[in-house]
């Protein structure tokens, strides 16, 4: 009989030690034990076969909504383009790969908008519900830029709407 929250848990660790996504340690010299071996606690390149591969942009955005809800840097880095990364590595670097503080916190998001661009290209909007101990904060509109690389979306961009 599978234990199903065994698994769960395994499956999530696993995605969070692919090659090529940070596992969320500041770049201090750190090191991470794991089966005997040493694993660099900062993202490394990873061949293109080991990439998530993300068939939607829908997808993409949901997984980056997750990262944010849960404050981990390394879930929003693993699905940026190449580019993207060097603009955010030094602020995820800054922010010890955790995003957000504990209030206020995301209690929910969700796609509201999703516009095709052409086959390679899409504009998502997403809003962010938060909320304090003292209750439920405005929500957030965010526009996300997605292209379509190696048969995979990335994003490419991530704008807060006024």
């Amino acid at each position: 009989m599978i234990n199903k929250k065994k698994l769960a848990a395994t499956l999530i660790a696993g995605l969070l030690f692919l090659p090529g996504i940070a596992i969320g340690a500041p770049d201090n010299g750190t090191v991470i034990q794991s089966n005997g071996k040493l694993l660099s606690a900062m993202p490394k390149p990873a061949p293109e076969s080991r990439r998530i591969i993300l068939l939607s942009a829908f997808q993409a955005a949901e997984l980056y909504g997750f990262g944010l809800q849960h404050r981990n840097a390394s879930i929003q880095y693993s699905i940026f383009s190449k580019d993207f990364k060097k603009v955010m590595y030094p602020q995820f670097v800054e922010l010890n790969w955790v995003t957000g503080v504990s209030s206020p916190w995301i209690t929910k998001y969700e796609i509201t908008k999703e516009t095709v661009i052409n086959p390679n290209s899409e504009v998502i909007e997403m809003r962010i519900d938060s909320a304090t101990s003292n209750g439920p904060e405005p929500s957030m509109l965010l526009t996300i830029s997605l292209v379509k690389d190696h048969n995979s979306w990335v994003i490419t961009g991530v704008e807060p709407n006024p």
